[in-house]
């Protein structure tokens, strides 16, 4: 029987089926194969087709979005001729306010045009430049409302509100609109008033009149004009939102055109006009320009335009000034000159006449207190004393008081002006006294009543004149008073001499009884001097005829003295009293020594002869006379 190994049928039938898979592989692959082929063909073929639909598809997209721009074309062309049959008509007849909110409208409208239509560039174009067109309009309007009154405020904040809510660029041309407008208005106004300020040569005699010259109504219009441009930019500046920097700029943009243009060329005029004439004839005229000028420059400092930027004229004020400080110098040599002139022909009245006129002008200068600390300032002491010929009354006196321990600031404008009106003083008053010396035949007494009444009528003047009391201040004050007992002292020349008599003759006989070997009750030289009485008995017949010689003299001396004194016929109550006063203390107590020491002794039988006054009636006839 024939035996089939197991393993060998396994092994036949695994090669029968991998033949079999093998046959059925290579089947699949060709079927494969086959399909490949066949879609690769129907690729090829199917490829032209889609792409011409999907050409199609984006041509159909295009269309739809090429539909949707025609009709948003059609939309934005549609409301901006809307705009544009409005921006095209005058704003007076639709109303700015209509017109501005177009105009914003439409810039909100060109910018979606610019974003979305921007393909149609002519649209675009044409509209916008409407608007730039609309925007000149509204300029022009602008400047319009800035050249009428202050009703049309509400439009120039709307027109600049429009134009601060764009662009920084529109924000400068707009306020060089402003700037523009408002300086040639403040310009416009100075040209207006300048031609008043033209300074006119006046003869010498004919004073000048405060305000007569229009520079005071000039200045204070200017500051009125930018005033009422710095309010009207605070009020602007406030509903637009403009800050506190751009209104300064803009208000000294503005102040600069009237003030160089205009104010630096009155200053000009001014200085040149002074230039060519004597200062001291035209004193008032440029202290009352200078004095404008300074309240002008406050006023600018105050609302904070800085001087740095009116160059012209800060140097024209600066020239002035400079050319002015001549003034001191010449008013010394008027003084000096105008007494000189008269000096042969000095009397009571002419005295008078002389020193009224000089401190009346003195009393108009300062008047102008601050004008002429300007003029002063950067000055120094004494310089106006150094005239040509050099000034006669500094040779002969000054009541100058000298500044111990360096107390006062010699070169503060106040103690420099409080010095030179005492030096005016000084040198009007000394060459009165120097002339009326001249004259041999006026006594001393005389002429220092001239000298003594005149400075009286001085103080009188400056105690009722605040300016002038305020200038010459303590120093100038005691300096007058100096002045003042230096003239006393040669009115009292009659009484000084009368007084001199008593203490003379006293102390001669005292001298001689004393070496003489007689003594008085009391004793010795003092007590000769003294209080104490002499009887008759212990008085030698030398003693007696030296008392009667003593008594007869002062009689004489004092009684010419009265007779001098009544001749003066003083009307001032107050002079009259001063120069009693000063009389009283000089002369009482000297007779009253006389009298306690030989007014009731026994040196003759009739001294009712010598002896006419007791102290009762001495201080009586004093009173009476006096």
């Amino acid at each position: 029987m024939l035996r089939v190994d197991v393993d060998e049928a396994d092994v036949a039938v695994l090669n029968q089926n991998l033949t079999r898979s093998k046959e059925l592989f290579t089947q699949i692959s060709r079927s494969l194969n086959n399909i490949s082929n066949k879609t690769a063909t129907a690729s090829t073929k199917i490829k032209p087709v889609l792409k011409e639909v999907n050409e199609l598809n984006e041509s159909k997209n295009g269309l739809d979005r090429g539909l949707n721009l025609l009709s948003d074309v059609s939309s934005y062309a549609s409301q901006a001729s809307e705009y544009e049959s409005i921006l095209h008509n005058s704003i007076d007849i639709i109303g700015l306010r209509k017109y501005l909110d177009t105009l914003v409208k439409s810039k909100i409208l060109l910018k979606e045009m610019k974003h979305k239509i921007k393909k149609f560039k002519g649209i675009v174009i044409n509209f916008e430049m409407l608007l730039d067109k609309s925007d000149l309009t509204l300029q022009n309007y602008l400047q319009k409302s800035l050249a009428g009154d202050s009703s049309r405020t509400k439009d120039i904040i709307s027109i600049m509100r429009y134009f601060y809510s764009g662009d920084v660029s529109d924000q400068s041309g707009i306020n060089r609109i402003y700037v523009r407008s408002q300086a040639q208005r403040v310009l416009d106004m100075a040209k207006k008033n300048d031609a008043s300020t033209k300074p006119v040569k006046r003869q010498s005699n004919i004073p000048y009149e405060r305000g007569s010259n229009g520079i005071n109504r000039y200045t204070n219009e200017l500051i009125r004009e930018l005033k009422a441009q710095n309010s009207r930019l605070q009020d602007i500046g406030n509903e637009i939102g403009m800050t506190n920097g751009t209104r300064k700029q803009l208000l000294r943009d503005i102040a600069i055109k009237g003030v160089e243009d205009s104010y630096s060329g009155v200053l000009a005029e001014f200085q040149r006009f002074f230039s060519g004439s004597e200062i001291v004839s035209n004193d008032t005229l440029m202290l009352e320009v200078i004095e404008n000028v300074s309240h002008f420059e406050k006023f600018l400092e105050v609302s904070g335009l800085s001087g740095e930027y009116f160059a012209k004229f800060n140097e024209n004020y600066h020239r002035l000034i400079e050319g002015g400080q001549v003034l001191f110098r010449e008013l010394i040599e008027q003084a000096e000159s105008r007494v000189k002139a008269a000096e042969h022909r000095l009397t009571d009245l002419t005295v008078t006449e002389i020193v009224v006129e000089q401190i009346s002008k003195m009393r108009k200068l300062c008047e102008y207190g601050d004008s002429l600390k300007v003029l002063m300032s950067g000055m120094k002491l004494g310089s106006w004393l150094n005239t040509r010929p050099p000034a006669r009354f500094i040779g002969v006196y000054t009541s100058v008081i000298p500044n111990i321990n360096d107390e006062i600031d010699e070169s503060s404008p106040d103690y420099l002006i409080s010095c030179f009106v005492s030096d005016y003083i000084d040198c009007l008053m000394i060459n009165l006294e120097v002339g009326l010396k001249q004259d041999v035949n006026t006594k001393k007494s005389t002429q220092g009543y001239y000298l003594v009444k005149n400075l009286v009528m001085i103080e009188t003047i400056i105690n009722r004149t605040q300016s002038f009391y305020r200038i010459l201040g303590n120093v100038g004050l005691e300096r007058l008073t100096k002045l003042k007992k230096r003239f006393l002292k040669l009115f009292l020349d009659d009484w000084n001499y009368a007084s001199y008599i008593i203490i003379r003759d006293m102390t001669t006989i005292t001298t001689s009884n004393a070496v003489s070997g007689h003594s008085n009750e009391g004793g010795g030289i003092t007590s000769g001097l003294g209080l104490g009485h002499s009887s008759h008995g212990n008085m030698s017949s030398k003693e007696k005829e030296q008392v009667k010689e003593l008594f007869r003299n002062f009689n004489e001396s004092f009684e010419e003295a009265l007779r001098n004194y009544d001749k003066h016929n003083i009307t001032d109550a107050n002079l009259r009293n001063y120069l009693a006063t000063e009389i009283k203390k000089l002369i009482i107590n000297a007779y009253f020594k006389l009298y306690d020491k030989y007014g009731e002794s026994d040196f003759t039988k009739n001294r009712a002869k010598y002896v006419k006054y007791d102290k009762r009636s001495f201080e009586r006839i004093l009173n009476e006379r006096l």
